[in-house]
């Protein structure tokens, strides 16, 4: 053992007995009501396909909690779905120990990073597992259209009408936009008000976010839709003594297209020039089970925005098109990646306007859409899980934790908040930026920007190896615009 993993230990067994001697403080879990097991149900498993493969040893590390069991048993989840807090009486919870693999079959797997008990019940703090921690040997193999009018069907379809029906129509509608955003998802991030939406058709599936904020005397308003049409996906995944040797992801004939557009403005007086990152929420999940082992292809979006304001009175604004096409995928194999496929798309500048009364004006702003993300787990459906059991016990657990030396071990440092969180994605990035001279100025130049990029990719760290992220862009186009057209303003 080394000198870290010990100074680690001796940090964590101080930190569990502070907690421990916390709980008192805590109140007990009276709130929480039985997860109905139609909360649990995520449509068919991949490995009733045919040509798909599922053959797997699971490392030593793995507790294996059956979904019966933690619908049971589960008592509170946290906001941020890493904080489960169990009943004492489960003998799975009772297993987990820091470093254990909790797996519930067709539904999460997540690693236990702190476990501990307050007030009687089992408190465990989790993190996203690599596949290696997870598996010992296998190969897992799959093909699978993507039709998202038939993945809402399904999940509607799983769910059994109880003979109580107004129970019914409750857990209806908190089924249908957790999972699915179908009417809207809503809330702020970071001082950002966001509304997304997705909302499935028989072809494709229908995607709008608007996003704004005001502060500092600038207000910005970000909007955006379009469409991923159905798609065909698969991945390939080999794993040999808990080393993954390869790893293949792809989807086919995924087309769309995206209208962009911004407007911002700065009232008041001063420089503004503040880089704003804005991850939003996935607006539509599709689990994938196979083998029993949870997958989802989550649908997200996420912003940069980052104006360059030097006074008041300066507006800019931009819409922008870009349509897409191809495979796009990858193979990683030793630890770099090789384009799978061939992507195209094209953009253009559909409108651009900037006034700058005295001194230049910029504004930049990009946008991650759609971005489809792998992920080892489904945590959408926490949120439904979140329906029937409070999250302010796991809440206050988690802070103890944070509060506590054992904190900076376990936050994620990360301050990109772009970054994908899934094994793997492909996602189109919309970069578009606007600069305008002065009214003084000798040539009141304007010159507009679109570039844009499909990019694959996968989450290293995650994969088990020690690179953080590698990836690949497999289509890059630009377009612009200088007014008036002459090489003085083209620079």
């Amino acid at each position: 053992m080394g000198c870290r993993t010990r100074w680690v230990a001796v940090i964590l067994a101080v930190c569990l007995l502070s907690l421990s001697g916390c709980s008192r403080r805590q109140a007990a879990v009276t709130s929480a009501r039985p997860v109905p097991a139609v909360a649990l149900e995520l449509g068919p498993d991949l490995a009733s396909l045919p040509g798909n493969t599922f053959q797997v040893t699971y490392s030593d590390r793995v507790v294996r909690m059956e979904r019966e069991d933690f619908r049971k048993s589960i008592r509170s989840v946290s906001t941020d779905n890493t904080t489960l807090v169990f009943d004492p009486s489960d003998a799975a919870a009772a297993r987990l120990t820091q470093g254990s693999i909790l797996f519930i079959p067709g539904f999460a797997v997540r690693k236990a990073a702190v476990v501990t008990k307050q007030d009687g019940n089992i408190v465990v703090v989790t993190e996203d597992p690599t596949l290696p921690e997870v598996i010992k040997d296998g190969k897992i193999q799959w093909t699978a259209p993507i039709k998202f009018a038939q993945v809402r069907q399904q999940q509607r379809a799983s769910v059994a009408i109880p003979r109580d029906s107004s129970r019914f129509q409750r857990l209806a509608s908190s089924l249908q936009p957790t999972v699915y955003a179908a009417g809207g998802l809503s809330g702020e991030t970071d001082g950002w008000k966001y509304n997304l939406a997705a909302n499935p058709q028989p072809d494709k599936l229908n995607l709008e976010l608007m996003v704004s904020r005001e502060y500092n005397g600038v207000v910005i308003t970000v909007n955006g839709s379009g469409y991923v049409q159905n798609f065909e996906t698969a991945a390939t995944m080999l794993v040999q003594d808990s080393s993954l040797k390869y790893f293949d992801f792809k989807n086919t004939n995924l087309n769309g297209m995206v209208n962009f557009g911004w407007q911002a403005a700065k009232n008041e007086k001063g420089v503004e020039a503040a880089e704003q990152r804005i991850k939003l929420p996935s607006s539509f999940s599709i689990p994938m089970p196979i083998g029993g082992l949870p997958f989802s292809l989550e649908v997200s979006e996420a912003l940069l925005i980052h104006p360059a304001f030097t006074g008041g009175g300066e507006v800019a604004r931009g819409r922008f098109r870009v349509e897409y096409n191809g495979v796009q995928g990858f193979s990683f194999k030793e630890g770099n990646v090789e384009q799978d496929g061939q992507a195209g798309g094209d953009g253009s500048i559909v409108d651009n306007f900037s006034l700058a009364p005295i001194a230049p004006v910029g504004f930049v702003a990009a946008v991650a859409m759609p971005r489809i993300e792998l992920k080892l787990g489904t945590d959408t459906v926490f949120q439904v899980v979140k329906q029937f059991v409070p999250s302010t016990v796991a809440d206050a657990a988690l802070n103890l934790v944070k509060s506590s030396p054992l904190g900076k071990f376990l936050n994620d440092t990360v301050s990109d908040k772009l970054k994908t969180t899934g094994a793997a994605y492909a996602q189109l990035v919309i970069s578009t930026s606007t600069i305008a001279a002065g009214a003084g100025s000798l040539i009141p130049c304007q010159k507009a920007m679109l570039i844009s990029t499909i990019s694959v990719g996968a989450n290293a760290t995650l994969l088990g190896k020690d690179k953080g992220k590698v990836s690949k862009d497999v289509f890059r186009q630009e377009k612009k615009i200088v007014v008036p057209p002459t090489k003085s303003c083209d620079v």
